[in-house]
């Protein structure tokens, strides 16, 4: 296992997620071709290319050594400011302002009018569980009474009568004691538990008249929380609430009013005042204090809640207003000359250059600078690398498109380099990578388009100092020229997609302006202007095209609408010399484009390869059934080896007469697979009937030389040729017979193993069959025979009347004859070819 393939980047060889669909058994997988040292080395060239240029892209300023401090004699050069930039404030200064309006400003708290009901209503429950625990206390020692007095009753005998229930409820008194008290969560010492119990057993057995200590010490709890909640009880520390006042929301009246901060109690300070009231009710009793303590802890209930989110964000605005700047200094101004004092001012004005500085340059050591810019930038390209080594193979692999690619981004960065060099700000916008996406868009897919125009927002964005609006700008507008021309009907498009990009950059510029606390600068016009030449100069799509077509050999959808024209040249020759292979191209581009449309394949490229896939017919056109008159055939005169060889050669020299013509390479592949490697298969049976032994004759002589369909678009092709041919020979074309026809033809194509080698799915099949059926059922469609038409004669062997069986029948002999079937007749089988 590689390095890559252990990190999972390498390519996935053999992986047919969408071809296996169409046989049960799985191809051996096939292993992706090495690239050679050569080629590895010209793709790290065009790497390293690119971050060079983008590196070089980044503004070049020199960075301030700001070490000299206050008092000291300047010994360097003159300081002019190279920019405009705001003196900033010490840290110390900055961060006392802040602190200060922190101090000053008043925490939110809202108000709980239900605190004191909810204080009361805890007390009545602590008293009651206190109560509750008393009561199994009192009868827990009741119990242990009544087992000693039985035990000292009857001393010699072992046990007594009684002595086991006693013992019983003695425990369970006792457990029912000790569930109560945990009950109660209050921190009490044992010898501060020993002074209620005993309070309360004394009262509960006569000993001692008046309250229970509880009971006296919740009424000075509740008396001293009345008061204390009266004034307003927090639920925070007083020391938290470092302004003089703070503001009290009232959320059931929506009213808001200020309060001193001497007025409220924090909710330590409640605690501590309860305690020196209860050291007043009862003097030198600390655990009684101690006990009235914790039970006010565990009742009071703040009526004053802070609200840490209103407070946070009322805070957030006010410090917005506290700016970290004072003054501005302009550009060309001296700072500071050679050889004067460093005062106050001046450090603070070199300080604030350097800041600036660091920001739009970063680091001031040139070597780390540097070193973190690489990193940024190999970071961006590399995106667009790996995207097309791992999901665009093919790319990748051809040198001269993945070329071709490099140089539209470098073309791009370059862009960058000069918009940088200018001293005008809405340059930036000026930069054309609206149509560096639309020209990958077309030239490749939208995908392409879509990753280069996130490789190049990224890389303008780190270049342009880490421009955010610039950055999400390109990149929204970038994506919308992507997907105006994923598409591309005609040339009017590119003003289509001219508009929209003005359109979104000035909506995205708009956006950000109304964000910016002084909007509708000068800036913001500049830069409207800038995006109108942006614009504009998408209009260069075409000629450009046309050139990077002519260079790099490429075929874009715009040169496949030229090629769809019938009045071309070759495709007029192709209409005066074989008149019934032109009307058949015809037929088939239609099939062809709409089943490509069916499944979302590429309908234009599909009808121009079928526009000029059976170019070679017109070289030997009356071999050929669809061009030939009445009984002229000559391959009656021809042996069935020599009319093979005849009906095959249309391909090669399609081939031959689509490169002297200067026929892209991709329809030229439509010429060369139009029948894969299928059988010849009328000729083919001849010869095997011509032998006595027809295992002589070699199939590999009647088989087209391929090769097999490699797209979508070139095995709908030759399922639209085959249909197309094979419908014209049905005698009476019925809907029925027609689906039967289609759907046998397809079914031998894909026994075949011609479909193999594209990705059409079953699913993908369906949809062809579906369109290919509906557009025939359009062309032989039954027509109403007028009052003066004789009425034709029934075609013999059938008869007149078919029924569903015979159609079926009939339908499948003129699809894929049986050897011991009646045959078509030689044109009839010409046809197919």
């Amino acid at each position: 296992m590689s390095f890559l393939d252990r990190l999972g980047l390498s390519p996935k060889p053999g992986r047919y997620s969408r071809r296996a669909g169409l046989r049960a058994d799985r191809r051996p997988e096939r292993e992706t071709p090495r690239m050679s040292r050569q080629e590895v080395l010209s793709r790290v060239g065009l790497f390293l290319a690119l971050a060079t240029l983008a590196l070089l892209a980044f503004p070049n300023v020199t960075v301030y050594d700001g070490t000299a401090e206050p008092g000291d004699v300047w010994q360097q050069d003159d300081v002019v400011a190279p920019f405009d930039f705001s003196i900033r404030l010490p840290d110390s200064t900055f961060a006392s302002r802040r602190d200060s309006v922190l101090r000053s400003e008043s925490p939110i708290f809202r108000e709980r009018p239900e605190a004191l009901a909810q204080t009361l209503a805890r007390l009545d429950s602590v008293d009651a569980r206190l109560d509750s625990a008393f009561v199994a206390y009192v009868d827990w020692r009741q119990a242990g009474a009544r087992l000693a007095d039985a035990r000292e009753a009857d001393p010699d005998r072992e046990t007594p009568p009684d002595i086991d229930a006693l013992r019983a409820a003695v425990r369970r008194d006792s457990v029912q004691y000790l569930t109560q008290r945990e009950a109660l969560t209050l921190s009490l010492s044992p010898r501060q538990w020993q002074l209620l119990l005993a309070s309360a057993y004394d009262v509960a057995t006569g000993r001692a008249g008046g309250p229970t200590l509880d009971d006296r010490l919740l009424g000075e709890a509740g008396r001293i929380a009345r008061e204390l909640l009266a004034r307003g009880v927090l639920d925070v520390p007083i020391d938290s609430v470092r302004a003089p006042t703070l503001l009290v929301q009232d959320i059931e009246e929506r009213s808001e009013t200020e309060r001193q901060r001497s007025d409220v109690v924090g909710y330590n300070q409640a605690s501590t005042l309860a305690r020196r009231s209860l050291f007043a009710a009862f003097p030198q009793k600390p655990d009684t204090v101690a006990i009235g303590a914790a039970l006010f802890a565990s009742v009071l209930d703040p009526s004053l809640v802070y609200d840490a989110e209103a407070t946070q964000r009322m805070r957030e605005q006010t410090l917005q207003s506290v700016l970290p700047t004072r003054g501005r200094v302009r550009e060309n101004q001296i700072i500071i000359r050679r050889y004067d004092e460093v005062t106050q001012e001046r450090w603070e004005m070199l300080q604030s250059l350097d800041y600036a500085q660091r920001e739009r340059s970063g680091d001031k050591k040139w070597i780390v600078t540097v070193l973190g810019r690489t990193i940024l930038v190999f970071s961006a390209i590399a995106l667009f690398f790996l995207y097309t080594y791992l999901l665009r193979p093919t790319l990748f692999a051809d040198l001269r498109q993945f070329t071709l690619a490099c140089i539209v981004l470098g073309a791009v960065i370059f862009g960058y380099l000069v918009a940088g060099a200018v001293e005008w700000g809405g340059a930036i916008y000026v930069v054309p990578v609206s149509l560096a996406s639309i020209l990958l868009t077309i030239v490749f897919d939208s995908r392409v388009g879509s990753f280069a125009t996130l490789t190049l927002a990224a890389i303008g964005g780190l270049a342009f100092g880490y421009n955010f609006p610039f950055t999400f700008a390109t990149l929204i507008v970038g994506v919308l020229a992507v997907f105006s021309v994923r598409d591309v009907k005609n040339r009017s498009q590119i003003l289509a997609s001219a508009g929209l990009v003005l359109l979104a950059y000035a909506l995205v510029l708009l956006g950000h302006e109304l964000l910016r606390a002084d909007p509708f600068t000068s800036d913001f016009w500049a830069d409207l202007v800038a995006v109108a030449v942006n614009a504009a100069l998408i209009l260069l799509a075409a000629p450009v095209l046309w050139g990077m077509e002519r260079v790099f050999g490429v075929t874009t959808d715009m040169t496949l609408l030229e090629l769809s024209d019938t009045n071309r040249p070759l495709l007029k020759k192709l209409s005066m010399q074989a008149p019934g292979t032109f009307n058949h191209s015809l037929q088939v581009a239609n099939l062809a484009e709409a089943a490509a449309d069916a499944v979302g394949a590429n309908a234009l490229r599909a009808r121009v390869g079928a526009l000029y896939h059976d170019i070679g017919k017109m070289l030997k056109p009356e071999y050929f059934i669809e061009n030939q008159q009445p009984g002229d055939n000559p391959h009656e005169k021809l042996k069935p080896s020599m009319s093979a060889l005849v009906i095959a050669a249309h391909v090669k020299e399609g081939v031959q007469l689509g490169r002297e013509q200067n026929l892209p390479e991709v329809v030229i592949d439509f010429i060369a697979s139009h029948h894969g490697t299928g059988l010849i298969e009328y000729f083919y049976r001849k010869a095997q009937e011509a032998e006595e032994d027809p295992s002589v004759v070699d199939e590999s002589d009647y088989r087209y030389p391929g090769p097999r369909p490699q797209t979508n678009e070139q095995a709908i092709v030759m399922l639209a040729d085959s249909v197309e041919a094979a419908s014209r020979s049905l005698s009476k074309p019925t809907p029925r017979r027609l689906e039967s026809l289609i759907d046998a033809i397809v079914a031998a194509r894909v026994a075949d193993g011609q479909l193999d080698e594209s990705a059409l799915t079953f699913a993908d099949l369906a949809r062809i069959k579906e369109a290919f059926h509906g557009l025939l059922c359009g062309i032989y469609h039954f027509r109403v025979r007028y009052p003066d038409q004789a009425e034709e004669e029934a075609p013999s062997g059938d008869g007149a009347a078919t029924d569903a069986a015979s159609d079926e029948l009939e339908v499948a002999a003129d699809a894929a004859p049986d050897a011991n079937e009646e045959r078509p007749t030689t044109e009839e089988r010409s046809t197919l070819g």
